[in-house]
């Protein structure tokens, strides 16, 4: 393929990603059909088809773009930088619910799950790992996975939607159950 017609390809495709990040504003996930989305980006649905064979693989470049949008902080390289990391993340989702709420439902949170879930959680056993050198590797994993929930879209919605906390106070329920953990772990030695 000609560097133009590459070009013309990622515009096509940002155009149509667009058009449903501007659709999911006042839609559910479930409603955007390609019908949907191509007449809003105003290109044909048999462009829409080239460019994404079907709505699990046009669900995964938008589950990607809305994602990268939050633009969340990588997990820190120490333990130390933990608690400031908490209060950012959680900033960074109170600055976009709608796009936390989209990627939480049914139709996304599984892709989100599949890919930087994962890779957050491996960063985050690895610092443990590092950190805590005489844990053992359960109590390491366990603990990684519990700080992984507590550091993560699904916990700030839990703590701001379900139960009303502002946001400071999420904060510092997320920042409670990570010194709780760190002490956990620093009490294995």
């Amino acid at each position: 393929m000609s560097a133009l017609l590459e070009k013309k390809a990622a515009f096509t495709v940002k155009l149509l990603l667009d058009a449903a990040c501007e659709l999911i504003e006042t839609h559910d996930i479930s409603e955007l059909s390609f019908k949907m989305v191509s007449a809003h980006a105003d290109i044909s649905q048999r462009t829409m088809f080239r460019h994404f064979t079907s709505r699990d693989a046009f669900l995964d470049a938008l589950t990607e773009r809305l994602y990268s949008e939050l633009g969340l902080p990588d997990i820190p390289s120490s333990i130390d930088a933990l608690p400031n990391y908490v209060a950012t993340l959680f900033n960074k989702l109170d600055a976009q619910p709608r796009k936390v709420e989209v990627l939480l439902s049914a139709d996304l949170l599984p892709r989100v799950l599949a890919t930087t879930a994962k890779q957050r959680l491996r960063s985050l056993t690895i610092l443990l790992a590092q950190s805590f050198p005489k844990a053992n590797e359960r109590d390491i994993t366990m603990t990684a996975a519990n700080l992984r929930y507590v550091m993560s879209a699904s916990s700030w919605h839990y703590y701001r939607m379900s139960f009303e906390f502002d946001l400071d106070m999420s904060i510092q329920c997320a920042q409670l159950v990570l010194k709780q953990s760190l002490d956990y772990l620093a009490a294995q030695h």
